[in-house]
Order: structure tokens, then C-alpha cells, then sequence
């Protein structure tokens, strides 16, 4: 049930969205904006192929549709029913990603909540001032869908009309379906995901962690691999329908999958890719390929899931923030996806070791991105150099944010078991580490 306060909310976030789809300058610009749209999800391309499909030609040949053809059929099915006019379509899936939001982050907070009821006799007296509170709980909550409602990034990639507004969504409803124990949903959703932008895949570390677990809180090997053998099925039962879809051809791989593994398009984005692929000599490119793509899928899988494996929900979290970060193709709708669920960790915010640093490289990597790529692209007063050092700031300031939550997240844990007062070694007092 919404009360006053979620409605409010909500009606700020509608009123907010149809106002600015009706600025015409406004609504060009964003769809326009390398910032917000990408070769993965830009609108534009993916009506041209709805239009190919309807000539019984292949939208896949050539670059360009990197959608997958399930992805291709769902949105020529919304075309046709609206006749052409999305824009309602894209608000309500974004107002309903917020709520969802909403929902999961006080479903988090009340799951943390009731997790440090039962460990309060393990916690040092002197550590009252961390624990949580119901009222934390819905200031939390509370400040989560007001942060979804109103926040730039998911404005404006909703009036950019990215299909990354319907992928957000599909994520946001895994994560849903992931802390209401909802396995086959999850692994529905999950693989959905999975099927469109391949790197959400990795998330089935902190399911396996989740839907394993036994009433002595132990997890069951058997299990885990029902839960992998699920996940496969489910995850072929998808390609082989995309494969049905796209005319019995696989042809799709090589514009989807292959796209965004191999990074072959270099048009200029908020990532860090295509700068290096632009200036790398072409016989050192796919070990550069390999490195970046397993930094995204391998390199922080094993230790973050070994060291949170009693924290499932942060570790989803987390893992989301990381490939949010250092995607082939990312948009600012990727970064708004998990920034919105800030407030939900307001709790650590005391432990943010590089909070104002932070908080400025974000504001001037956004507003001086567009001011750069004006110089370079319209007045040639600029070069590819200037963009690309914005766009550095602001993967440097998402890595500080991520880092800085997972050591306050650990020590915020390190003090309710040890107590506020840290220890002395001869004299002096000790140090935490980060490890």
C-alpha cells in the first residue's frame, strides 16, 4: 500500500517527466546525447530495425541493431499497440523501477534490521550509536524513491528514450525477486538480463548464496547445483527462442554478444573502452580485450563473493555497481541504476573516507562531459582528449565510491563486534585495513 508520502513522490517524479518530454529542445538534445545513449541501447536504431523486420530483412546485418531479436520483438509489439508514441510507455516503466526500487531497499533495511536484532548479544555495548533503527529504516526508504523520482541520470535517460529505461526495469525486478526468495522468477529475470547485456550474468554468485541456504543457514551443494543446472536450462530455452525469432539463423550472435564482447564500435561514451581501442595498436587489441572483459566478469567475482558470502545482498549490490562501472558501452541510465539505492547505504556514509572528492568529480565529469564534447565535436577547439579525461573522472569517482562502501560495509561490521574503541600496540592506535 502507498501512502501520502510515496504518492507524493511518485507525482513529482510523473510530473517531472512529462514536462520535459514536452520541451521538444529538451527531449532532441538527450536523444542525441552520446552520454545517455550508446550503440546498445539508442531508440533510434532500434526502430529502424522494428522497420527492417517489417520488410522480412535481417536487422542484423551490418552494425546496426544490437538488440537480441526477443528484445526487437517486445518493442515492435510496443510500437504497434502506441502507434509510434512510447514516451508513456518509457515514463511508466521508469516510475516503475523506482517503486520497485522503493520496495527493495525497505526490504533490505528490514532484513539488516532484523539480522542485528538477533546478533545484538554478539555486539560490544559501546556500539549502540551504529545499530539501525526502525526509523532509519524509513528515512532510508523513503529518501531511496525520492532519489529514483528525481534523480538527473534516470530523467535523462528516460527522455532519451534508451532501451536502457526497459533494461534497468528487468534488473530491478531480478534484484526484486532476489530478496523475496523468488527462485524461478529470479532465474527468469536473471537470464532475461543476461541475454541483452551478457555482464549481469555474474550475478548468480550472490544467488547461489542466496537461494542455498538451509534452515541451519548452511548451504546445500545440491542446492547450488540445481540452482546452476536451472540457470543453463533457462538461459539455452532464451537463445534458442532468439534463434526461433531471428528466422532460425544465429546470426544475431555477431551483432549482440560478439558486439559487446569485442568492443568494435569506438563512437565515444561515458566508458573507458573505446578510448583505448581508438589509440591501442591493432596486434596488442584482443589481449587488451580479454583483460578488460575478465576484469569485468572474473577478476572481482571469487574474492568479493569468499568475503561476502554471509552479505548476499551487499554483494548483489556491489556487483551491479562494478559492471554498471566498467561495461563495454556504458550510459549514465547504467550509473543511475545503482546510484539510486545510495540512500538505502546511508548508514555508511560516516565511513566514506573520499565522500566531498567524490561528490565533486561526479558534479564536473557531468556537467563538463557535454561542454567538451561541444568543443571537440561542433567548434574543433578541442580534442578527443579533453572528453575522454571527463569521462575519466567520473570512472575514477564511481571506483572511489564503490571502494569506499565496501570498506565502510566491513568496518561498519568490524565495530559491532570489536566495539568503537580501537585497540592500542605499544602505545599507539591501531590502524584498520583495508583487505
Amino acid at each position: 500500500m502507498f501512502g501520502r508520502i510515496e504518492s507524493t513522490y511518485v507525482g513529482i517524479g510523473l510530473a517531472l517527466r512529462v514536462f520535459l518530454f514536452l520541451q521538444t529542445r529538451i527531449r532532441n538534445y538527450f536523444e542525441d546525447s552520446g552520454e545517455f545513449v550508446t550503440p546498445l541501447n539508442s531508440w533510434k536504431r532500434v526502430i529502424e530495425g522494428i522497420y527492417l523486420r517489417k520488410l522480412n530483412l535481417s536487422p542484423f546485418v551490418g552494425s546496426i541493431v544490437h538488440e537480441t531479436p526477443l528484445s526487437l520483438f517486445f518493442y515492435s509489439k510496443l510500437h504497434g499497440i502506441t502507434n509510434g508514441h512510447v514516451e508513456g510507455l518509457f515514463i511508466a516503466a521508469d516510475l516503475l523501477s523506482a517503486i520497485l526500487t522503493y520496495k527493495i531497499a525497505h526490504r533490505v533495511l528490514i532484513q539488516l534490521f532484523n539480522e542485528e536484532t538477533k546478533e545484538k548479544a554478539s555486539y560490544k555495548r559501546d556500539s549502540q550509536l551504529l545499530w539501525l533503527t526502525k526509523g532509519n529504516i524509513h528515512k532510508s526508504a523513503y529518501a531511496v524513491l525520492l532519489c529514483s523520482m528525481i534523480n538527473p541520470l534516470s530523467i535523462g535517460t528516460c527522455l532519451a528514450k534508451s532501451s536502457l529505461v526497459f533494461h534497468n526495469l528487468l534488473l530491478t525486478m531480478t534484484f526484486y525477486f532476489f530478496m523475496t526468495y523468488q527462485l524461478l522468477p529470479f532465474i527468469v529475470t536473471l537470464c532475461l538480463v543476461s541475454s541483452i547485456s551478457l555482464y549481469p550474468v555474474i550475478l548468480i554468485a550472490p544467488a547461489l548464496l542466496q537461494f542455498s541456504k538451509t534452515n541451519a543457514n548452511n548451504r546445500s551443494l545440491i542446492r547450488i547445483f540445481l540452482i546452476i543446472i536451472l540457470f543453463v536450462i533457462v538461459s539455452i530455452g532464451i537463445l534458442t527462442l532468439n534463434f526461433f525469432l531471428n528466422h532460425q539463423s544465429w546470426s544475431f550472435i555477431e551483432s549482440t554478444y560478439s558486439f559487446i564482447f569485442h568492443v568494435p564500435d569506438y563512437t565515444p561514451n561515458i566508458g573507458i573502452f573505446w578510448y583505448f581501442f581508438t589509440e591501442m595498436f591493432d596486434h596488442f587489441r584482443s589481449l587488451f580485450v580479454w583483460t578488460f572483459q575478465m576484469h569485468v566478469l572474473l577478476l572481482y567475482l571469487l574474492p568479493f563473493t569468499i568475503r561476502l558470502r554471509h552479505d548476499s545482498t551487499f554483494l548483489f549490490w556491489l556487483l551491479c555497481a562494478l559492471f554498471c562501472t566498467f561495461k563495454s558501452y556504458p550510459a549514465y541510465g547504467d550509473a543511475a541504476f545503482y546510484f539510486n539505492y545510495l540512500p538505502m547505504w546511508s548508514f555508511l556514509f560516516r565511513y566514506v573516507r573520499h565522500g566531498l572528492i567524490i561528490i565533486c568529480m561526479v558534479l564536473v565529469a557531468i556537467l563538463m562531459a557535454p561542454i567538451t564534447w561541444y568543443l571537440w565535436i561542433y567548434t574543433g577547439s578541442a580534442n578527443a582528449n579533453f572528453y575522454f579525461a571527463m569521462t575519466m573522472v567520473f570512472n575514477v569517482a564511481q571506483t572511489f565510491l564503490v571502494s569506499d562502501l565496501l570498506y565502510g560495509y566491513l568496518k561498519r561490521k568490524f565495530l559491532l563486534k570489536n566495539g568503537l574503541t580501537i585497540p592500542q600496540f605499544n602505545g599507539v592506535e591501531g590502524q584498520l585495513e583495508f583487505r
